[in-house]
C-alpha cells in the first residue's frame, strides 16, 4: 500500500511558520552525484533567489487580528527559526532537480529523515519524549491546565520535527488549548473550524463541544450559535458538558433571563447542574442585585439535596444584607447562620439588623442579639436602638420600653437618640401619655428598674398630645411628682427641659418657675438648652430684663446659643424699643463677635500649620501648590492665602485705620449696661 501523501495545510503552517517544502527536497539532493551539482549550478543560484524571498515571507496566523497572544509567539518563532535554519547552498542547488519528484516518494523520504535541527523555544525535554509520550502529554495538558504556549509547542514538535500527519485530535486539542483565559480567543476558534472544513477534515462531536468550551471562557454569541446550529445540522445532540458550557457563555454575556430559562430546560431534561455553573451564576446574578432569582435558586438548590460551599452563603448574605432584602437574607440567616454552619462579622450582623429594624421582623431582630450573645459579642448602643425600632415598627410599644430597661440594667444608659423612635411612634400612633405611663408602672412592678429617658419621653408626650378635660402642663407636672417614685435615679435635666419647653408652650409662667425651682433645689445644673429655653420663654412674655440676666448668666458658664436661637433673639430685640433688649442686642453682638475672633484664631493657627513664616523658600515648598522662584513671589503667595482667611473669617478688606473708626463708633452707640446682678430663677412676671 502506498504511503499517504503529506498535506501540508492551515494547521500545519500555523504549527510551523517557517516551513518550507523545499527544505525536504534539498535531502534528497544532497544525495545524488556530485557531478549534476556543476551542471545544474546556474539554475540553481537563480531559484535560489526566488525560494529566499519567498520563504522569507511565508508566515502564517490562525488569528492576525487578535490580541497578540498566540499570533505574537508564532511571529517571535518564526523569526528566529528562519535565522536557524538558512538554506545552504547545496539545498539551493537541489530544489531544481527534485521539483518533479512524486509527492509519494517525497513523504516517505520525509518520514525516514532524521531532524537537522532542535526546534526554537522548545523545551528540550520535550524534545526527548517519544511520539506517543508527547500526545498523551498533549491531551492531559489540554484537559487539566489549557494553555496555548504549551500546546503550541507540543504540535510543533509532532507535526513539523515529527512528520504526524494533523488529525481531528491535533485541531481539538488546539481548540481546547483556546480556553485558556488569558491567551485564549474566539477568533482562533473561528479560524480553527473554518481550516478544518477548508481541508475537508469533518469537525465531530468532540471539536464542536471544545469549541462550546472555549466560547463559554471567551463568550462570542455569533460563534456559539454557528456551533449549536452544525450541531443541530448534524443530527448531533448537546452533552450535559454542553449545556453547561451554553449556559456558562451567557452568564458571562449577562443573558440572564437566557441562562434561567436554559437552566429550566436542563432540569427539565433531568440534567443536573454542577455546583461551578451554580455559583457563577448566583455570583453574577447578585452582582446585578437581582435577590429575587438568587432566592428562587438557592431554595431549588437546597431542595434538590445539593450543597453549597459556605463562601457564596457569606457572599450572598453580605450583599443581600446591604441591600436590605428581608426574603433572601432571612432565609441565609436562617439555614446557615442560625444552625452554627456561619460566622458572620460584626458589619453583616449590624446590617441584617438593620434590615429588622426597618421591616419589624422582630424574630430576626432577636436572633442577631442571641447570635451576639453566643459568640461573646457585646451589645451595643446602636444595637439596643435597633432593637428597639424593630419592635416599635411591629407595634409593640411595651416590648420597647422594656428593651430600655434591660438596657438600663445591663450598664448601657439610654441617650436622647434611644428614645426619639418612641416619641414618634407615640405622635404617629396618638398613644396617650396616661397609657403610656401606665406600661412604666407595669414594668417596674415586674422587678426592673426603669430608667429616667423613659419618663422624660412621655413627659415630653405631654407637649404633643392633650387629654381631654387636662391641660399638658397639668399631666406633665402630675408625671414629674411621681416620677421619684418610678425612676429611683429622680429627674435629670432632661426632665426639666422638658417641663419648660411645655410651660412655654403653653405660656405658663407659674407652673415654669415651679419647674426652676425645684431644679435649683435638686442641685441639677442646666445646659444650653435649659438657658436657650428660659430665654425665649423671657422674650415671649415681654420680660426682657430677665432674657438679659439668663443669657449672661449662660455666658459665665460658657456655654453658646445655637445659631437658630440666636438669630430668633436678634430679631426680637430688633422689634423692641425696650432698654434691655438693646443690651441684649449688644451682648448678642459681643458675643458673635468673640466667636469671630475665636474662628479667625483657629483659621490663623491652621494657616500657621500650613505656612511657616520664619522658614524660607525651599522650607515650606512642600505647602504650596507651585514652588516660588524667589522672595517676591513668595510674599506674593501669603499676602493672598492672608486675603483670603480675612475674608473668610468676615473682616472684609478696610484699612487697618478705617476698621479702628469703625470699631470706635460703634461703642459710642452702645447705651450703658446695669450691673450683673441677676440669677437663674429671676423672672418678673
Amino acid at each position: 500500500m502506498p504511503p499517504r501523501g503529506l498535506i501540508v495545510d492551515g494547521l500545519w503552517h500555523c504549527l510551523c511558520p517557517s516551513f518550507n517544502i523545499s527544505t525536504f527536497k534539498a535531502a534528497t539532493a544532497v544525495s545524488t552525484s556530485t557531478s549534476l551539482r556543476g551542471t545544474q549550478l546556474l539554475r540553481a543560484k537563480s531559484a535560489s533567489v526566488r525560494s529566499e524571498s519567498a520563504f522569507a515571507r511565508r508566515a502564517y496566523s490562525t488569528n492576525s487580528a487578535h490580541d497578540g497572544s498566540y499570533t505574537g509567539s508564532s511571529k517571535l518563532e518564526t523569526s528566529s527559526l528562519q535565522h536557524t535554519h538558512e538554506p545552504k547552498q547545496e539545498e539551493k542547488q537541489a530544489r531544481d532537480l527534485n521539483q518533479n519528484e512524486a509527492p509519494e516518494l517525497k513523504f516517505k523520504r520525509m518520514s525516514i529523515r532524521k531532524p537537522l535541527r532542535a526546534t526554537f523555544g522548545v523545551p528540550k525535554d520535550l524534545e526527548q519524549r517519544s511520539t506517543g509520550n508527547l500526545e498523551n502529554l498533549l491531551q492531559e495538558l489540554v484537559a487539566e491546565s489549557p494553555n496555548v504556549r504549551g500546546a503550541t509547542q507540543i504540535l510543533r514538535i509532532l507535526i513539523r520535527d515529527r512528520n504526524v500527519r494533523p488529525e481531528v485530535r491535533h485541531y481539538r486539542a488546539l481548540i481546547l488549548a483556546n480556553t485558556d483565559a488569558r491567551y485564549g480567543s474566539p477568533e482562533n476558534v473561528r479560524n480553527l473550524l473554518k481550516e478544518m472544513e477548508n481541508n475537508g477534515i469533518p469537525a465531530d462531536s468532540g471539536t464542536l463541544h471544545a469549541a462550546l468550551q472555549a466560547v463559554a471562557v471567551h463568550p462570542d454569541y455569533l460563534l456559539r450559535q454557528q456551533i449549536l446550529h452544525t450541531l443541530r445540522d448534524r443530527w448531533l445532540s448537546l452533552s450535559p458538558s454542553g449545556w453547561h458550557h451554553v449556559v456558562a457563555g451567557l452568564i458571562r454575556e449577562h443573558q440572564f433571563e437566557l441562562a434561567l430559562d436554559h437552566i429550566a430546560h436542563m432540569e427539565r431534561k433531568d440534567i443536573p447542574v454542577e455546583s461551578w455553573l451554580h455559583s457563577l451564576l448566583v455570583y453574577n446574578l447578585c452582582e446585578m442585585e437581582e435577590f429575587d432569582d438568587v432566592l428562587d435558586l438557592m431554595r431549588n438548590r437546597v431542595n434538590q439535596g445539593h450543597e453549597m460551599t459556605l463562601n457564596l452563603w457569606l457572599h450572598v448574605l453580605d450583599l443581600a444584607s446591604e441591600a436590605l432584602h428581608h426574603d433572601l437574607t432571612s432565609y441565609v440567616w436562617t439555614r446557615v447562620v442560625e444552625l452554627g454552619y456561619l460566622n458572620p462579622s460584626k458589619g453583616i450582623c449590624g446590617n441584617v439588623l438593620t434590615l429588622a429594624s426597618r421591616t419589624g421582623d422582630t424574630e430576626l431582630g432577636a436572633s442577631v442579639l442571641h447570635f451576639f450573645e453566643k459568640t461573646g459579642v457585646p451589645f451595643s448602643l446602636e444595637d439596643y436602638e435597633k432593637f428597639v425600632d424593630t419592635h416599635l415598627m411591629a407595634g409593640d410599644l411595651y416590648t420597647a420600653f422594656n428593651i430600655l430597661c434591660g438596657m438600663h440594667e445591663s450598664g448601657t444608659e439610654p441617650e436622647e437618640s434611644s428614645t426619639r423612635g418612641i416619641l414618634t411612634y407615640m405622635i404617629r400612633t396618638g398613644t396617650q401619655p396616661r397609657d403610656a405611663w401606665a406600661m412604666l408602672k407595669r414594668i417596674k412592678s415586674s422587678g426592673k428598674s426603669v430608667p429616667v429617658s423613659c419618663a422624660n419621653v412621655v413627659i415630653e408626650l405631654c407637649e404633643h398630645v392633650s387629654a381631654d378635660g387636662v391641660s399638658a402642663v397639668d399631666q406633665a407636672i402630675g408625671f414629674y411628682k411621681e416620677l421619684y417614685a418610678l425612676c429611683p435615679s429622680g429627674a435629670d435635666v432632661a426632665t426639666y427641659n422638658a417641663l419648660i419647653q411645655i410651660c412655654r408652650q403653653a405660656k405658663d409662667t407659674q407652673a415654669c418657675m415651679f419647674a426652676i425651682k425645684e431644679m435649683a433645689a435638686l442641685e441639677v445644673s442646666p445646659d444650653a438648652t435649659t438657658f436657650e429655653r428660659l430665654i425665649q420663654m423671657s422674650l415671649d412674655s415681654g420680660n426682657f430684663r430677665s432674657g438679659l440676666m439668663y443669657f449672661r448668666d449662660m455666658a459665665e458658664r460658657g456655654f453658646t446659643l445655637n445659631k437658630e436661637t440666636e438669630t430668633n433673639i436678634w430679631n426680637r430685640c430688633q422689634q423692641s424699643d425696650d432698654e434691655f433688649a438693646s443690651l441684649l442686642k449688644s451682648s448678642l453682638q459681643t458675643d458673635m463677635d468673640q466667636k469671630r475672633r475665636e474662628s479667625r484664631t483657629e483659621m490663623m493657627s491652621e494657616l500657621a500649620g500650613l505656612i511657616d513664616l520664619d522658614s524660607t523658600p525651599e522650607e515650606d515648598a512642600g505647602s504650596r501648590t507651585q514652588k516660588p522662584r524667589n522672595m517676591s513671589e513668595l510674599r506674593e503667595q501669603r499676602r493672598r492665602m492672608w486675603k483670603d482667611l480675612r475674608e473668610a473669617a468676615g473682616l472684609g478688606l478696610k484699612k487697618p485705620r478705617e476698621r479702628h473708626s469703625a470699631v470706635a463708633h460703634r461703642s459710642k452707640e452702645r447705651p450703658q449696661q446695669p450691673p450683673r446682678d441677676g440669677s437663674l430663677t429671676d423672672m418678673d412676671e
